[in-house]
């Protein structure tokens, strides 16, 4: 992974990591965001904590394909023309507040804002893979999770983040208590 000073770059291998931790024990477990992207599409938590079976960390694996401003996003989204000068105009380096696409190494389809839910909460949303990153459906901007970083700075390695998407303006959350953070491909 070529990284800008500890900084997060385009086209960046990584895997998004949360430690999770249950209402009835004090017991913590880290997983990571992971899909197979053949036959349900539909992602899952990868247990990287196990000691008695290896995490399968390729199924967690997601290239940073392109980071934009909003803005940018914007402009390209409702530009008729698919070689707008938005998609060309990509940050090298990822910061926060930035739109980012971001495609699963190991299917080459995109993380993405699925339409249906599995959940009896009504406001919540499923999150898969898609083919295309048509839309705003693949997108999501980027987030401090914590008041140490603020909009505009860079994300590190390491950081603790929140992603919205930018279709339903819903925060990717898991169904037990975490937060996500960046991390190297391949190291749990």
């Amino acid at each position: 992974m070529a990284s800008s000073a500890s900084g997060i770059i385009e086209e960046d291998i990584f895997c998004l990591s949360c430690v999770t931790s249950t209402r009835d024990s004090d017991t913590t477990e880290r997983v990571c965001l992971a899909a197979e992207g053949f036959g349900s599409r539909v992602c899952f938590l990868e247990n990287t904590s196990s000691k008695d079976v290896p995490p399968d960390i390729s199924v967690c694996s997601f290239v940073l394909e392109q980071a934009l401003s909003v803005r940018a996003l914007q402009e390209m989204v409702s530009s008729s023309s698919p070689e707008s000068t938005a998609a060309q105009s990509g940050h090298r380096t990822l910061l926060y507040g930035h739109a980012i696409l971001l495609r699963h190494l190991h299917s080459n389809m995109y993380l993405s804002c699925l339409s249906t839910s599995s959940s009896n909460d009504k406001l919540a949303f499923d999150v898969g893979l898609k083919e295309k990153a048509q839309g705003e459906s693949c997108w999501w901007t980027i987030h401090p999770a914590s008041k140490q970083r603020s909009e505009g700075e860079k994300v590190r390695v390491g950081d603790d983040l929140i992603l919205v998407s930018v279709s339903s303006e819903r925060y990717l959350d898991v169904s037990v208590r975490g937060s996500w953070m960046w991390e190297k491909a391949g190291v749990p």
